[in-house]
């Protein structure tokens, strides 16, 4: 495992925590570990634990799984995981964390428009970034935020076709 895939990991950890606003993040993770252990994270401590050029000070198991659980709220959180698996050539499977749904007509159509939309949105970010011929680090972060929702779309279309597979839709 080289330390530019590692440092990447962190640029990316870095960059999803400053489209959610590390000032937000810090506030969703101090309140969890105040409720966790009873005592607050320093804000600047946190600030340069996110930081991928700080060498001195790095997240804690604990803090990290904090970041991951805030940044999910805010659907920011699959390139982090992305990366982190890449670390072990492994890569992210969406799975439905709402069991098995029964689909009729008008759900199985919603998570088939909702591909398209997702694919659309893959579209729009790639041709914008590509607009000047290069592909920035907040683009490409942006770019794997939407290629990560249409994978979960992608997954969810699957799963409502198992659901509907050999059923009359009407």
């Amino acid at each position: 495992m080289s330390d530019n895939k590692i440092y990447k990991f962190h640029k990316t950890l870095h960059a999803q925590s400053k489209l959610m606003g590390i000032d937000r993040l810090y506030a969703r993770v101090d309140d969890a570990f105040q409720q966790n252990r009873g005592h607050s994270i320093k804000k600047s401590t946190f600030h340069n634990k996110i930081n991928p050029d700080r060498e001195a000070h790095k997240l804690n198991v604990d803090e990290f799984i904090l970041v991951l659980m805030a940044l999910k709220e805010e659907n920011q959180h699959a390139p982090v995981l992305d990366d982190l698996l890449s670390l072990y050539g492994m890569r992210l499977e969406y799975l439905q964390s709402d069991g098995e749904q029964e689909h009729d007509y008008k759900s199985f159509m919603a998570d088939w428009m909702g591909l398209n939309k997702e694919h659309g949105d893959v579209q729009v970010a790639l041709t914008s970034a590509l607009s000047d011929y290069k592909i920035s680090e907040n683009e490409l972060n942006g770019i794997k935020v939407e290629l990560s929702e249409h994978i979960q779309a992608l997954t969810q279309l699957r799963q409502a076709l198992d659901s509907v597979c050999g059923k009359r839709l009407d």
